[in-house]
């Protein structure tokens, strides 16, 4: 077991499981000309929510467990956020474990 774990280091170091991740810069999403902030752990999810071709955002709110609907106004390409409304099933906000 030992072998492989040092191998495995070995490999690691000499580059042969390729190069280091390269990531894209961050970025703030916006939504009516503001930052949209569910505090953290956000987990936003890009999806035709509502059928019309375009997609929306869904995004969970860490602090309550309600999940946000953005409506993409705009399009795919140049998608536009106004401002969100929470899901609901039976009149009742949709709520999800947190924490």
């Amino acid at each position: 077991m030992k072998f492989v774990i040092v191998l495995c280091l070995l490999l690691m170091a000499t580059g042969v499981f390729g190069q280091a991740p390269d990531f894209e810069p961050s970025y703030q999403l916006i939504a009516g000309g503001s930052t949209i902030d569910v505090g953290y752990y956000g987990a936003p999810c890009i999806v035709d929510w509502d059928l019309d071709g375009v997609q929306d955002l869904i995004l969970g709110q860490f602090t309550s467990g309600y999940i946000r609907f953005y409506k993409n106004v705009g399009t795919n390409a140049s998608p536009v956020l106004n401002s969100f409304s929470y899901l609901q099933a039976d009149g009742s906000n949709i709520s999800m474990s947190y924490g």
